[in-house]
This record gives C-alpha cells, structure tokens and sequence, in this order.
C-alpha cells in the first residue's frame, strides 16, 4: 500500500483560525504555532494543540492494522477518571474515517464511548 502524504491546510497570519474543516482534517496557524481541529459531534473547529493557551482535552489517534480505517478521539479533561485507565473513560468523542485501497473516504462517522472500545462502537 502506497504510502499517502498528509498536507493539513495551514496559515501563517496570527489569529487566524479555519473557517472550515472536514472531518479528521487538521489544520496548522504557524504563526500561532497551533493545531486545529473539528469537533466530531458539533462540528465545532477547536485548538487541538499549541504555545499560548493549554488545552483542554487529551487526543488519540489510531490506524487499523490494514491502513484502512482511522480513529481520532479526544477526552476533555473535566471527564478525567478518579481511578482506571483514561481510556477505559466511557465520555471518548471518536471519529472514525473509513479508506478503500486507492486512499478515497468511503466513510466518516462518530461515536461517544471508551477508547479502549472504540473498534466495537456503533458509529453514526
């Protein structure tokens, strides 16, 4: 399987966030030095990372063993668990991206749940 470039959309103008952004889409302010994101549930664009403000969620990211399905998900800190494992926090926002074997999106969902159980969610 060819090996897919990622490029994310990018600015280097202070304050400047993406208008939009595609499910599993980052996006980069240089100037800034912060990473963006889409929420999967509300859609919101949201500083994934970066220098000037801490944020306020965890991230994970996953590949599938074939290469052909991505997760992202993210647990806001306030949903933190007392005892356990973080990924064992039923509160996840997962996304999940589906490829065929030419790298086109066939899928894109998401789910609420554990990330340790993100293969067996129903994805919407």
């Amino acid at each position: 399987m060819p090996n897919p470039i990622i490029t994310p959309k990018k600015s280097v103008q202070s304050g400047a966030i993406p208008p939009t952004l595609a499910l599993g889409e980052i996006a980069i302010n240089h100037a800034d030095r912060r990473l963006y994101s889409r929420n999967p549930a509300t859609g919101e664009i949201y500083k994934l990372a970066g220098t000037k403000d801490a944020p306020d969620r965890v991230w994970s990211f996953d590949i599938s063993a074939d290469g052909l399905t991505t997760f992202l998900g993210y647990l806001l800190y306030s949903d933190f668990p007392n005892t356990g494992s973080v990924y064992d926090s039923t509160a996840w926002e997962i996304s999940r991206t589906i490829f065929n074997s030419a790298g086109d999106v066939t899928a894109e969902a998401s789910a609420t749940g554990a990330w340790s159980n993100k293969q067996n969610l129903t994805f919407a």
